[in-house]
């Protein structure tokens, strides 16, 4: 006699008809006897087949569920804070009514409901299967009122305008089931309160930095997710993280930052306090240099980016842009501002030197020796992940997507990492290779820099050893760096600003400067890279989905690493500072005071 979990399992495959069980189904049907999470999470799945009371029956539905604890602690200057604790379990129900051909997804009302809601987006944390039904039933409930309205707003809005050629709204795939064991351990809140203790009290050796913190964050738990087509997934969902942020005013009153995170999916086992204390240390030596550094000058000109700059200009730039998204649905005539993909339509162009690969790849959870970020078993859409060709001698040849079709794209390939808006998902990259058939050694790229800039008749040229992503400046800052990339032609996407970026003159001295910006720094310039490095670099970072991944925006994180060379760039600008800077301070800070007086004491 077969279990409850697998009947419920056989129902839900494709709404009730004829399919062979998923393999796995007998592993799943055991998990349901211990896990009440699971196990009302499927009841709850199996009703919603049958939501068709307002007139549209649902011919999809899943739910996916984050049973999460985290656990922080932060410093200041030797100093900590209070140590904070949760206990989440944020629950995402997804219906879709009309057909795979035309649904209420990607429209601007997607997500609008005019009526009251009494879902609460969370479950509750004691185990009960009353109360945990109670709240995936009224989940459901008001998804399927807003997937009803949503479609008849949307329908309204395409009478009035006419397209030859429409996408359909959803891409299917055959159902999996992945059951694997919850794994927690715990956080010695002791230790961990004198390692960020002692890692802030750097920064007292520096009292020019008038503002640092350092804190560590570990967030444990357990991904569930299951959807009509037979997918049933739970997985453990593990991530710990130690970041680093520091800002000062310099003599004429910039304001600088730096900042930097060390991440690990096993947050019990941390880098070493070494490792911990070089980045915070690295931090420091940073701002204290950029304090003494002249300002810089509007350049125009080849540039470098060497090491870690490389890698996060990958990231950050070539990695959005091979992430697709499509256009939404608005009423005719008004305009929506939607960023949308460099890429979009150009799968068969050449995007890069015919020389460089891009290949996306979560299934390798290490590079050589070093663990990498980005690895993982299933996205937030229930699709196991393969590895992805994206860029092949220099031709786009794919992009990273969800259920959501795209154009040049025949099906989703597990991308869905972000929760989205419009009842979609956001895909982001893994694990990010750029390979390369020609190379020189990163000496020889200044060699051809300096080359470049005698032909071109320049005093100088430039060197980016490191970019502000994900950026560690304010929200402020996030907003002046997007109102200037709107003026200046990015094409109203920010780009992180350079943090160190250095003058090279023709004898190879090189020399810091502050204040520089990119401008209209995007993807279309990357298919004009003159030359890459040898080696390559590795660059582990947390996307949030935030604008240039500002550290601690998002309600959501998920790692990525970039796997990439030094690159050479021909011909890109900067912009100098055309901000007004604010007035220093009037009276020193106390640990600068405290100096004086000592020495003045001695």
């Amino acid at each position: 006699m077969r279990t409850v979990a697998v009947l419920l399992l056989s129902s839900l495959c494709l709404f009730g008809q004829t399919a062979p069980l998923p393999a796995g189904a007998q592993k799943l049907a055991a998990a349901t006897q211990s896990d009440v999470i699971l196990r009302a999470a499927l009841e709850e799945l199996s009703r919603a087949r049958n939501l068709r009371s307002l007139g549209e029956p649902t011919y999809y539905a899943d739910v996916s569920i984050d049973d999460a604890e985290s656990f922080s602690i932060g410093a200041m200057l030797g100093s900590a804070f209070a140590p904070q604790y949760a206990r989440l379990r944020p629950v995402r129900v997804s219906v879709r009514v009309g057909g795979p051909n035309f649904d209420n997804t990607n429209s601007l009302y997607s997500d609008y409901y005019s009526g009251s809601r009494y879902d609460s987006g969370s479950l509750p944390i004691e185990n009960s299967y009353f109360n945990l039904r109670q709240s995936l039933w009224l989940s459901f409930d008001i998804a399927y009122k807003t997937a009803f309205e949503a479609l008849g707003r949307k329908a309204a809005a395409l009478r009035g305008v006419s397209n030859s050629a429409p996408l359909n709204d959803f891409w299917d795939a055959p159902g999996r089931i992945q059951i694997e064991d919850p794994r927690r351990d715990r956080m010695d809140e002791a230790a961990w309160t004198t390692r960020v203790k002692a890692l802030s009290a750097i920064f007292t050796r520096y009292p020019a930095v008038t503002s640092s913190v350092v804190d560590f964050e570990a967030s444990q738990g357990t991904f569930y997710f299951a959807n009509s087509l037979g997918t049933v997934v739970r997985t453990p969902d593990r991530i710990g993280m130690v970041r680093v942020r520091a800002s000062l005013q310099a003599p004429d009153g910039m304001v600088l930052y730096d900042g930097t995170s060390v991440e690990s999916l096993d947050p019990a086992h941390m880098p070493a306090d070494s490792v911990l204390a070089a980045a915070v240390e690295g931090v420091a030596q940073n701002l204290d240099a950029l304090a003494k550094a002249p300002v810089g000058e509007a350049y125009v000109g080849p540039v470098l980016f060497l090491g870690t700059a490389s890698a996060q200009i990958f990231g950050e730039i070539l990695g959005t842009h091979l992430s697709a998204s499509r256009r939404p649905v608005s009423e005719p005539g008004r305009a929506v501002p939607w960023p949308v993909s460099d890429f979009d339509g150009r799968i068969g162009s050449r995007v890069l030197p015919e020389w460089m690969d891009v290949t996306d790849d979560p299934t390798i959870a290490v590079n050589g020796k070093t663990p990498l970020l980005g690895a993982y078993d299933a996205d937030l859409e229930g699709l196991f992940p393969t590895r992805v060709n994206l860029v092949e001698n220099g031709v786009l040849k794919a992009l990273l997507t969800t259920r959501q079709p795209v154009r040049g794209m025949s099906a989703p390939n597990g991308r869905a990492r972000l929760p989205g808006m419009l009842g979609v998902k956001t895909a982001r990259p893994s694990n990010l290779f750029v390979t390369v058939r020609q190379t020189d050694t990163d000496a020889q790229l200044k060699e051809r820099l300096l080359k470049l800039i005698a032909n071109q008749g320049k005093p100088y040229g430039i060197l980016v050893r490191k970019m502000d992503f994900p950026s560690a400046g304010s929200v402020d800052e996030l907003r002046r760096v997007s109102l200037r990339a709107s003026r200046t032609g990015a094409g109203g996407r920010a780009v992180s600003s350079p943090i160190l970026v250095y003058r090279v003159y023709p004898d190879g001295r090189e020399e810091l400067v502050r204040g520089l910006r990119f401008r209209g720094l995007a993807a279309r310039n990357f298919k004009d890279i003159l030359a890459a490095g040898s080696e390559s670099y590795q660059f582990d970072y947390v996307d949030n989905g935030a604008p240039m991944a500002i550290s601690g925006g998002g309600s959501y994180i998920v790692g990525c690493s970039v796997i990439a060379p030094s690159v050479l760039f021909e011909d890109l600008e900067m912009d100098g500072p055309d901000d007004d800077q604010p007035k220093p301070p009037v009276v020193p800070a106390p640990s600068a005071a405290s100096l004086t007086s000592a020495a003045a004491n001695k």
